[in-house]
């Protein structure tokens, strides 16, 4: 091989509020982008962002492009009912069967 097999194509990110020096810097990449931060090249900071569908425009993705985990203590509050005395029951069949006696 005698030259590069792909080029990179940095974009130049505004930095509001950080340092002066500080550069942010994007580049496109198979499956999202590579971003480095630096104050320079020597010594900057590389991540890799998945971005499959190429949606950053430099900006924010938004609020509504994030995906969030649900939270599995949801599911497990439900499992337990308290009862009268504020003890916890385990909610199901066997809770019904103790009220019927």
């Amino acid at each position: 091989m005698t030259g590069p097999a792909f080029a990179l194509q940095w974009e130049r990110l505004d930095n509001e509020g950080a340092e002066v020096g500080l550069v942010t810097e994007r580049a496109r990449v198979f499956g999202g982008w590579l971003v480095r931060v630096g104050g320079s090249p020597a010594s900057m900071a590389l991540a890799f962002v998945p971005d499959g569908q190429g949606r950053w425009d430099g900006e924010d993705f938004g609020e509504d492009d994030y995906e969030y985990e649900e939270e599995e203590d949801e599911d497990e509050d439900d499992e337990y009912e308290e009862d009268e005395d504020g003890l916890e029951e385990e909610a199901g069949e066997d809770a019904e069967e103790d009220e019927d006696a």
